[in-house]
Order: structure tokens, then sequence, then C-alpha cells
């Protein structure tokens, strides 16, 4: 089993350490040896001198590109997303769906397990579904088609479930819909990551939502009402409630960076993420694009769905949000390894295999340079 030694700066959850080794056998990282030649013998060296030597990038909220969406049910489609990705530093993600028929949805779980089943590890992985919708208010349903939305239905859960059993890791639904508490409760026995979002629920639901399981809320300051300084809310919750963690899009558009350091402001760094919520036009061009049953029109990178003029997710990858955060925060390597990486493995429950540059975890490996553009993408110790 070859041996291979990665030169740079490491960025680990707790301190840079610059111009050291990172050392990979086989499949694993075996080592580091904190200078920049090794004193142990590597079959093969990568010398990526004063670049930056992340934990491949996790995405929790990743809906399509190129062209392609999770929510088609295409093989092929998956295929493109995973490869694109690769190239932004994104090593992991979990395939987003959007509100649709159970049908439709039932068939793009069955694609995304087939996808996983028969692909081996190349590009990104698609380490499991995120199922944003259809459990959703339609008062703040954003980009979702309403003719999709419903009611919470367990029976209907339980057999997306059973297509795969822990490939669906992650759901978006509003607390304040009949069944909602039920529903997160049993998910959560299920080791699903339930998540808040697309709500207009008071803080008290929120408040009952958490205690049955709910740790994580869907795109901070959308999809949800404004702040109430009289009416705690879903924001106020957000905010205000220590244990629970948030996601946002750092994608300069969804949200303003004067609001951006406020959430900063609020949140410790173990309950801060990035995502992108990346959608169908992604690495690709404007123009008009099918989302949910309707229509997406995309100009200067921005996306809105041509009925409403809603925000329709973003056309930034997840590399790009953590520049952005890193130019407008001076956040440090570091804390942008556990926003973009460690923090993501935890929700999902697969920290111990990924999302940080530790002993015994996976070579999932990214080389970026300070503007976070990506250098170079290993996964599982192969540089693609």
């Amino acid at each position: 089993m070859s041996r291979i030694g990665i030169v740079g700066n490491i960025v680990t959850p707790h301190r840079l350490i610059e111009n050291a080794t990172l050392l990979v056998e086989g499949k694993k990282i075996v080592g580091i040896n904190e200078s920049k030649e090794s004193e142990l013998k590597v079959d093969k060296k990568c010398d990526f001198t004063g670049k930056f030597i992340y934990p491949g990038l996790i995405d929790l909220h990743l809906h399509g590109a190129l062209g392609h969406d999770t929510t088609d049910g295409d093989l092929n489609g998956l295929k493109e997303m995973t490869k694109y990705f690769a190239t932004c530093g994104v090593t992991g993600f979990l395939a987003t769906t959007v509100s649709e028929s159970y049908s439709r949805l039932k068939k793009a779980i069955e694609i995304v397990s087939q996808f996983r089943n028969e692909h081996h590890i190349s590009y990104a992985q698609i380490l499991g579904i995120h199922l944003e919708g259809p459990y959703l208010s339609e008062g703040r349903r954003g980009a979702h088609n309403v003719k999709n939305l419903r009611a919470p239905n367990l029976s209907e859960m339980e057999e997306f479930l059973s297509i795969d059993p822990g490939l669906i890791k992650r759901v978006t639904l509003a607390p304040e819909l009949p069944g909602s508490l039920e529903l997160i409760e049993f998910l959560s026995k299920q080791d699903v990551c339930v998540s808040l979002g697309h709500s207009q629920a008071d803080q008290e639901t929120c408040y009952l939502a958490y205690c049955k399981g709910a740790h994580l809320i869907t795109h901070l300051f959308n999809g949800m009402d404004p702040l109430n300084h009289r009416k705690p809310n879903l924001l106020s919750f957000a905010l205000g409630f220590d244990d629970i963690t948030v996601e946002l899009i750092a994608d300069m558009i969804h949200v303003h960076p004067d609001i951006m350091k406020i959430a900063l402001k609020c949140k410790d760094e173990d309950h801060f993420i990035a995502v992108s919520d990346a959608v169908r036009p992604t690495g690709f061009r404007d123009g008009e694009y099918e989302f949910g049953g309707e229509l997406m029109i995309v100009e200067n990178g921005i996306a809105r769905m041509k009925s409403t003029m809603s925000l329709a997710g973003s056309t930034t990858p997840l590399n790009r949000c953590l520049a952005n955060l890193r130019s407008h925060f001076q956040i440090s390597h570091s804390r942008l390894a556990q926003i973009g990486s460690l923090i993501p493995a935890q929700l999902i429950g697969m920290e111990h295999q990924i999302g940080s540059l530790e002993i015994n975890k996976n070579a999932d490996i990214v080389i970026f340079d300070d503007e976070l553009n990506c250098h170079a993408t290993f996964i599982h110790g192969e540089k693609i």
C-alpha cells in the first residue's frame, strides 16, 4: 500500500500547522508530521507549499448543478453533479430534493440509492439525501410549488425511509403543521437530522420541536418570518437559543453581510454552518430552468421563481461561500474548516469518518489557496 506525503499548511479544527506533511496510506490519513520534509518514508510527495490543506467540504443542502437536479431522478445528472462539485472542493454532500409529488420523490430516492450502489467512489460522494419538504408552510414556501406542499404524513415518510434504510439523513419541515412534532420525534429516533425551515412557527413551537429532536435551522433568515420584538418566532429562536445550530447561505445575496455579522455574533463556532443551496444553473449559464414544476429565471447568476420572483436557491458553490465569510469577516481557516466540514459531519453522524484531518479518518482532502480557490481534490486518498 503506497504512502503519500501532502505538503502544505494543514488546517485542523483548532489550529493551522504551517509547512507540515499530511501522511496518507491507502484510503486513510495515517499521520501529521509538523515539518515540510517528512521524516517518514513516502512513496509519493505532493508539494503544495504555501497552499492550505483542508478536509473535504461537506454540503448538507445542495439541489443540483450544470442543468441537473436531484429531484429529476437521473443517474447521469447525479454523476455530472458529483464531478462538478469535486472541482469546488466538495468531497461529500446531501443530494437535496424540493417539494414534489409522492411518486417523484420516491423515484428520486430510488435513483440516488441506485447511484450510490452502482458507482465506485471517484468524485464527490453522495453521503445521503436531504428532503427539503414537502411538509412546509404555505406562507413561507419560497421557491417550493404550493401544489406539492402537504401535511406531515408518517406513513409516507416510513415508505421513503424503507427504500434504502439510512439513506435519508436530513429532513426540513415546518414544526407548526399538524403531525410535525410526532414526525420529528420519529425521525430523530431513526437518526435522521431534523431541520426547521419554511415555517411561520412561534418560538414555543420551535422549542417543542427542539425537545423532540430538531437540532438544525434551514437557511437562516430565509423561509421564515422576520424578527418581531413582541412576537418571538423561528428567527428569534434560531438566534437566541444557544443549543440550536443554524445553516446560512453565504452567497451575499440571500443575506446581507451586515445581517450575517449579527448571526455570527449570536452563534458560537459549534452551532453555525454554511451551505450552498446550489440549484440547477450552478456552474452553468443564465436562462430559464425548471424547479419543482415551475419556471426559474436566472439573471447575473441570481435564481428567482418566475411567478413570484422569490429567490430560488443559489448558484454559488460552498467554497465560494466560505471565501465570502473569510473576506468579509476575516474568519480563520480553522473555523472555516469547522463551518464547512466538521460540524456538517457531526450533524449527520459521520464525524468519525470524515470532517477533519485526523488519523484514521478518510483521506478526503482539498487544497485551497488563501481565497479558497480549489487546486486539488483527493477522494479516499486518490487525487482526482
